[in-house]
């Protein structure tokens, strides 16, 4: 017998902050009486939440969409996120697409959808309780937004100024996640966390350690600039911290770095990182880099080459630039062929896949404190605080556990 519940099916792309809005969603869904569903394909409606960070997302929005009606024709597809706010009219245009709501809006579709009353008035003043789950690590965002204007980017476009959880409803709300294991705290900007009300990252970090979570904490990435001393000094003291960062730094050139229009420089992110190492000294430490920005030349690019190369960092995400219409990079002269951006990214790859491989040998009988993360082929991969993924052949149960790493080759570990 068919029965009346709607069945929803939440799809996104992109960033954490995508990831957790998928959550946070699913769990409002749930709440107004809907049933979630994991296949698109037995869905009475589709709610997709897009990116547009680079044409390679946004193509890849165009192909999510049109699978998903021709998996499932008769499903109601409502569309949202940063891609719906850059293009609507051409989303709209597209025949099997219902509606758009724009990122102001994207809180309240279960509402909405359901024909209930709205409650929220801000994308961030929410209690979440993480009640749907498909990981085993939570994300909570706190802040939304970004007034950087980067010559490159195109986030301030579609998500808006800075906006961030008040702190209360932050710690009330990672409390509401006080049976999970572990918890990331991210924003589109996190480093500007508070800055509307006279808040820092440093003072919210503070309050977070006051408070004894239960479970361990992992922030997202920052600036090299925010990355202080004072905040450093703060995690240190925290049993619960994951030693992680990942740094947004995306060039090696100072020249470039002032075209991006980037609020810091080299000495900056040097620094950022020879701090970390003196609190942290078995710290992950990862960075994002964007290769073949206008006006880059090769000699240019060998300083972001060997400043990474010479770096103690552990890992790289490096990304070709893509030109975003409406941003200030996009008319910049000197624009850097395709083939070069690739043949760029290939040599950065090359020290990231060099750093991959040199920063587990760190741990070599040392202790790990570990997190089961999923099943993977025949072995179980677990999450180390330093964000090392660890394979073991028996199951480590839900808890954290200590292990050692007994194959550095291949990352094969075992239970202490």
């Amino acid at each position: 017998m068919k029965t009346n519940v709607l069945n929803v099916y939440i799809g996104f792309s992109g960033c954490k902050v995508n990831q957790f809005e998928k959550n946070l969603l699913s769990e409002k869904f749930l709440q107004l009486g809907f049933n979630i569903t994991t296949n698109s394909k037995n869905a009475d409606i589709i709610v997709y939440n897009t990116c547009c960070v680079t044409e390679k997302a946004e193509a890849g929005c165009r192909q999510a969409l049109n699978k998903f009606h021709k998996d499932n024709p008769t499903a109601k597809i409502v569309v949202t996120g940063c891609y719906a706010e850059k293009a609507k009219d051409y989303l709209l245009s597209l025949p099997f697409v219902t509606n758009i709501y724009q990122n102001n809006d994207k809180i309240n579709i279960p509402e909405i959808l359901s024909g209930t009353a709205v409650h929220y008035s801000s994308n961030l003043n929410f209690e979440f309780k993480h009640s749907f789950k498909e990981r085993s690590r939570a994300v909570l965002k706190i802040q939304d937004g970004c007034d950087s204007y980067c010559s490159y980017c195109i986030v301030p476009l579609v998500r808006g100024k800075p906006v961030s959880m008040q702190k209360d409803l932050v710690l009330k709300n990672l409390w509401h996640l006080r049976d999970e294991q572990e918890v990331i705290i991210t924003g589109i900007h996190l480093g500007k966390w508070g800055i509307e009300f006279g808040e820092n990252i440093q003072n919210l970090m503070y309050s977070i350690s006051k408070e004894s979570y239960p479970f361990r904490i992992r922030l997202s990435s920052l600036y090299p600039t925010e990355i202080t001393s004072e905040l450093l000094a703060i995690l240190a003291e925290m049993e619960n911290f994951c030693p992680h960062f990942h740094i947004s730094l995306q060039s090696g050139s100072d020249r470039i770095l002032s075209l991006m229009g980037r609020k810091y420089n080299v000495k900056d992110f040097v620094k950022s990182v020879e701090t970390i190492r003196e609190f942290f000294p078995l710290a992950s430490i990862g960075v994002d880099v964007i290769v073949g920005f206008p006006g880059e030349d090769l000699a240019l690019f060998s300083e972001t080459e060997q400043l990474l190369k010479n770096t103690d960092i552990s890992y790289m995400h490096i990304f070709p630039y893509s030109k975003r219409s409406g941003t200030k990079a996009a008319s910049m002269d000197n624009q850097v062929s395709h083939t070069e951006k690739i043949e760029r990214v290939k040599r950065l790859r090359l020290i990231d896949n060099e750093k991959r491989v040199n920063f587990p040998k760190r741990f070599k009988n040392k202790k790990l404190f570990c997190l089961l993360d999923k099943k993977e082929n025949n072995y179980f991969r677990a999450i180390s605080r330093e964000y090392l993924k660890v394979y073991l052949k028996e199951n480590p149960g839900k808890n954290e556990f200590a292990a050692r790493l007994i194959d550095l080759d291949s990352l094969i570990a075992i239970k202490d």
